[in-house]
């Protein structure tokens, strides 16, 4: 099961803006990507909430910004069914 997201939710208020969703990956996978555009990143955090993983909270990840576009990769560690994720930026 590789990187995927579901259930994305975005909104904004202002100059803030707001995505959430679901997450699931598999230990060993590279790294999952998710992409926003526009200035300044406040807020990535990934969970994991699955209760038999021995997981990490939150979930590793880094941030690159190019171009007006804000990367976020994730690297989980274990395999992940229940994933949860909120980033901000304004």
């Amino acid at each position: 099961m590789a990187f995927a997201t579901s259930n994305v939710r975005r909104a904004s208020s202002g100059n803030l803006n707001k995505v959430v969703g679901g997450w699931t990956g598999s230990e060993g996978d590279a790294a999952g990507t998710v992409t926003v555009k526009g200035g300044q990143l406040l807020k990535a955090d990934f969970w994991n909430f699955d209760n038999t993983s021995g997981e990490d909270r939150p979930t590793p990840v880094s941030i690159s910004e190019s171009g007006g576009t804000i990367t976020i990769s994730v690297f989980n560690h274990v395999n992940v069914a229940l994933g949860r994720f909120e980033i901000e930026w304004a």
